[in-house]
């Protein structure tokens, strides 16, 4: 136990103080947007984007289908009863057949859709922007977890420092105990206190070593870097002025989906528009196209051109468009809602980082105090003056304030980071 301790404190010290590796958050927060599975969504999203585009821009293509039909009709038109009355020699007036069949070649080509298809297609852009949107949002939402794992290293580092230097200085008052004891001048009991302080250090560090890996192969899981348990993490220095603007992505959403309903306002109002489509038919048949005098089959052809317009459909498109209209007035409340409560977080933690930056103006101050009495205490200490116990008293005051004036420096960085998280800032300083 104690040379896995060992390892860990050397490790520690070596990373802060000369580590080749050194990494940045926002080298993490890339790392972190490559590694997820959700980097792929942009490349599917924009794939699907381009079919549907292709779908929207065939519908201007002809449509070509090919058709055949027969049926037996029982009841013809008797053309001898009808002219009956009329002197024509026998056999010399056609009769319509019963059975009718054809063959059909149908062409049908969009003159004019009413402005559908331009429309349609202005909507999916808008889609593939949302869906762009959203996942670039997923995504950013993963510095959270880069944000927790990567300070929380600091943190641990930073204490563990502290430990291995508390460790080295139990050590050299256990030697100078060692000889006190030995030449009469320091009780034994002040051996046994300073021993046990040093195994209660060392029980800290070994868990501040589980802790360690634990967070850094967390970090290196939602990072897919390797290595980071060995490499020096660069401590952001944020510029913090408290008048950053709010450019959240998920507030970015909003605007998108409220373009996404005026599109597809657009496209409602266009589908009332007038259609013009031409047509044509090349066919086979029995009788051949109108011909029904015609007993023989033959080829036939026909074209045209058409116009279909819905003149009244009881409002069923106006109130569509309405009921898109309120959904707009929906997304524009929730996000005012959303934004305020952006706002109120800014507020909370832009007074969370004036509160650690005043506490931390006087950190050098107090340690230095500190220092002074601890080092005083072991100069009683050695001269028999004082017991161990108020000696450790002050020595654990001493690395406490330099504990706390590190986790303040390190909560700085992180509430100024976690600030920048909440605007929405995505450019490295």
């Amino acid at each position: 136990m104690k040379r896995a301790i060992a390892v860990f404190l050397v490790l520690v010290m070596a990373t802060t103080a000369w580590s080749q590796k050194s990494i940045t958050l926002w080298q993490c927060y890339d790392s972190a947007a490559a590694a997820s599975p959700l980097a792929d969504e942009r490349e599917i999203y924009a794939g699907m984007t381009l079919l549907r585009d292709r779908n929207l821009a065939a519908s201007w293509f002809p449509t070509l289908d090919l058709g055949g039909t027969f049926n037996y009709q029982s009841d013809v038109v008797d053309m001898t009863g009808l002219l009956g009355s009329v002197p024509l020699p026998p056999g010399s007036l056609p009769s319509i057949p019963h059975e009718q069949y054809r063959a059909t070649v149908d062409l049908s080509q969009v003159i004019w859709d009413g402005g559908v298809t331009r429309s349609a297609r202005e909507v999916e852009r808008v889609i593939s922007d949302l869906n762009m949107q959203q996942s670039e949002a997923d995504l950013y939402r993963l510095r959270e977890q880069v944000n927790n794992y990567f300070f929380s290293v600091l943190l641990v580092r930073s204490q563990a420092e502290v430990t291995s230097v508390l460790i080295s200085e139990l050590d050299a008052r256990i030697g100078e105990a060692l000889s006190g004891v030995e030449n009469g001048v320091v009780p034994p009991v002040t051996l046994d206190v300073l021993r046990a302080e040093k195994i209660r250090a060392e029980q800290s560090a070994a868990e501040m070593g589980r802790r360690h890996d634990a967070l850094a192969r967390a970090l290196e899981q939602v990072t897919g870097m390797t290595g980071l348990k060995y490499s020096e993490l660069v401590l952001p220095d944020n510029l913090i002025t408290g008048t950053e603007a709010i450019d959240n992505p998920d507030l970015r959403l909003f605007d998108t989906r409220s373009r996404q309903l005026e599109m597809s306002k657009n496209l409602i109002r266009s589908q009332r528009m007038p259609k013009l489509f031409g047509f044509a038919q090349a066919g086979y048949g029995n009788p051949p196209g109108n011909n029904f005098l015609s007993d023989k089959a033959d080829v036939y052809y026909s074209f045209g051109a058409g116009l279909k317009w819905n003149i009244w459909d009881w409002n069923k498109n106006s109130n569509d468009r309405r009921s898109l209209t309120l959904q707009q007035h929906l997304l524009d409340i929730r996000k005012s809602a959303a934004a305020e409560g952006l706002q109120r977080l800014l507020i909370l933690k832009m007074s969370e980082i004036e509160s650690l930056r005043d506490a931390a103006a006087r950190d050098e101050e107090l340690i230095g105090l500190r220092s002074r009495v601890a080092a005083a205490a072991a100069s009683q200490l050695r001269n028999g003056t004082i017991t161990a116990s108020q000696y450790m008293t002050e020595l654990n005051a001493e690395k406490q304030a330099v504990i706390a004036a590190a986790a303040r420096r390190i909560s700085i960085a992180r509430a100024e980071t976690e600030y920048l998280y909440i605007t929405g800032y995505k450019t490295q300083q």
